[in-house]
């Protein structure tokens, strides 16, 4: 008999939780969850902003060191794709007697929402203009002839070949401090980043 009552006070203390506790449970780790999802927005939304001003960067110098390379022309394009904002990379062979021709060295797609876009932000230091997303040489995306570097690393008008300075402006829409701008100051190739504060930019 004193064996018996052992054993059911045993089985008393071993009961599992019951389905009211488990749903308790349950609702506290979704609570949690939201609450870390709310918080990592702001944070992977910059990240994205980043990754995509850091793709511009890297296409932008890898353009200017094959130009100098190979000792060809080399066009740097940027155009929206549907929804998708895209750097093109182009050796301009039609441009050297006898060379064939155009190829397409690289194309990347910025990480989405990130777009070409001024996202009502002031100019930068560099002062290149902000006229359009995309704004060099005083035009809002780009001189009609298209943008090259030539072999000496100068970044210039494809119609003038003469060098030219720029600003390519990147954000998502409605988040200003998410802003991301790239300069290029034409007669050296050389490239400057700037993040936004929401209302002013500071060197990145």
């Amino acid at each position: 008999m004193q064996g018996l009552t052992q054993q059911r006070k045993r089985g008393a203390g071993e009961r599992g939780f019951t389905v009211i506790e488990l749903m308790v449970v349950v609702l506290i780790v979704f609570i949690v969850a939201a609450m870390a999802i709310v918080q990592m927005g702001p944070t992977l939304a910059a990240s994205r902003s980043d990754t995509a001003m850091d793709q511009v960067i890297d296409q932008i110098r890898q353009a200017r060191e094959y130009s100098i390379e190979n000792r060809r022309y080399v066009a740097v394009t940027f155009q929206t794709v549907g929804s998708q904002a895209q750097i093109v990379i182009t050796q301009m062979n039609s441009q050297t007697a006898n060379a064939g021709a155009n190829v397409v060295l690289s194309t990347v797609t910025l990480q989405y929402p990130v777009q070409f876009c001024v996202c009502s932000m002031p100019d930068t230091p560099d002062a290149f203009g902000n006229g359009g997303a995309i704004y060099f040489e005083g035009d809002s995306g780009g001189p009609a002839g298209g943008m090259w570097f030539q072999s000496d690393g100068e970044l210039v008008d494809g119609t003038s070949l003469q060098p030219i300075n720029g600003t390519v402006f990147l954000g998502i829409t409605g988040s200003k401090n998410l802003s991301r701008a790239i300069t290029v100051l034409g007669t050296t190739g050389r490239v400057r980043a700037y993040k936004s504060t929401g209302s002013a930019w500071f060197s990145s």
